[in-house]
């Protein structure tokens, strides 16, 4: 039951990261060859941040669960967009007003996709927090 728990908060602050991702400005395309990406740091948070990002991710899983059906039910691709602009909004919105960057918000989500123990971690926070 545990890593079940685990598991679903993960995924819903995972894809929280999808949505804020593309709320995000794309950097303008370059015609020049893509660079390979240094490897990714591990991001340690601080105990500050991670109850930040335990108090946002909750919040952006409430304001993805409002909307997704909104944007799945979408009459036309316009509309669709329409929604996913404006929850991606509210997403920003609400990690900002935890104190946090979205940059901060991703990769402490990204580097508690690759640390059990973060994840773990956040989970409890998240599970003291409702």
């Amino acid at each position: 039951m545990k890593i079940q728990s685990t598991v679903l908060a993960l995924s819903a602050i995972l894809a929280g990261v999808l949505i804020l991702a593309l709320a995000l400005p794309l950097p303008a395309q370059d015609t020049q060859p893509q660079q390979p990406l240094p490897p990714t740091q591990q991001m340690e948070p601080n105990p500050d941040q991670l109850a930040s990002f335990a108090s946002a991710a909750l919040e952006v899983q409430q304001i993805r669960s409002k909307w997704l059906p909104r944007i799945q039910s979408a009459d036309s691709a316009e509309k669709a967009n329409e929604f996913q602009v404006q929850a991606s909004t509210e997403m920003v919105n609400a990690v900002q007003d935890k104190g946090l960057t979205v940059e901060t918000y991703k990769a402490i989500a990204m580097a508690a996709r690759d640390n059990p123990e973060l994840a773990g971690r956040i989970v409890k926070l998240m599970e003291q927090a409702r």
